[in-house]
């Protein structure tokens, strides 16, 4: 099955196998894993600090629900 998207981490949940392309050229074909390591490997720091929560759980905590389509 193959799956176009450019939400990252939407592929990252989904996918065994990630093709990054650039321009309709394959940049790097790898598993999300090996791809995130590879680069962690060749030093990237990430700039801005991720939060330990976002609005889903707010919206969750606050209402005691899930998010629904309706």
């Amino acid at each position: 099955m193959v799956i176009t998207t450019h939400y990252m981490d939407e592929a990252e949940v989904l996918c065994d196998r990630v093709a990054i392309v650039d321009s309709g050229e394959i940049i790097s074909l790898d598993t999300p894993d090996a791809l995130i390591d590879k680069l962690i490997a060749n030093g990237f720091k990430r700039q801005k600090e991720v939060k330990e929560a976002n609005l889903e759980d707010v919206f969750l905590n606050l209402t005691g629900r899930e998010l629904r389509d309706e």
